[in-house]
């Protein structure tokens, strides 16, 4: 058990130094990082003179993180790979799940450049099986947009608990804009949402959406959040 621990916290670290610095199931929200819960502490006594704000305050530079290493991350996900499509006909009436969405077609429709780039996600490091993510590096006009990572399985949401708890042991304190719920967009399948910044870790945004049997990984490059999100909303359908 000691072993995997071990293993999955390099294949993390490895990857974080590679970035260069009804479906609808509810997933319990991450866990408050130490600095956050540190500072929602020493606003208590304030609380009952003022509204709470909407958006939590970013995380005091001064709460000690926990060190990774009194945190062992859960053992990566035997991921199953998804069933070939049938060619059988559904049932009349039966409704008809929708897959094989091509995301780097989408990406082209979108005017970005896919290259194939040794450059590790979080998503190949909480997966026993990582060949079976795809990861791609994301140009626009030449310059880095960011990264795209996925997968497809029947247990992805497995997965994506996984790689919640893997990453709440990786959080600096200086980890802000954190954002993790359920969505329900209109005309839109309901998703996992997940998305923050931590500049210990990377300069670039992390984004992660988990809708119907994939999840995917986004890095955002700053300056191009506008595109970016463009392409989650279009993987997202």
């Amino acid at each position: 058990m000691q072993l995997s621990s071990l293993l999955l916290t390099g294949s993390l670290l490895l990857a974080l130094f590679s970035f260069g610095a009804a479906d609808a199931l509810l997933v319990d929200p991450l866990p408050a990082a130490p600095a956050q819960q540190a500072s929602s502490a020493s606003s208590s006594a304030s609380s009952q003179a003022s509204q709470p704000e909407e958006v939590p305050l970013p995380p005091s530079s001064e709460a000690p993180a926990t060190p990774p290493s009194e945190v062992p991350p859960p053992a990566p996900v035997d991921v199953a790979p998804p069933p070939p499509p049938s060619e059988e006909p559904p049932p009349a009436g039966a409704v008809v799940k929708r897959s094989g969405t091509d995301p780097l077609a989408i990406a082209a429709q979108l005017e970005f450049t896919a290259e194939e780039t040794t450059q590790l996600s979080l998503l190949s490091a909480v997966v026993k099986e990582p060949s079976l993510v795809t990861t791609r590096v994301l140009l626009l006009n030449g310059d880095r947009a960011g990264l795209l990572a996925w997968i497809e399985t029947p247990n992805v949401k497995d997965v994506f608990l996984v790689l919640k708890e893997s990453l709440s042991t990786l959080f600096s304190p200086e980890v802000r804009d954190l954002l993790d719920e359920m969505q329900s967009p209109a005309g839109k399948p309901p998703r996992n949402f997940l998305t923050f910044l931590d500049p210990n870790l990377s300069e670039e945004r992390f984004v992660f959406v988990r809708v119907r049997e994939r999840l995917y990984e986004f890095h955002i490059a700053p300056g191009k959040d506008e595109t970016m999100y463009k392409l989650v909303e279009a993987l997202t359908n």
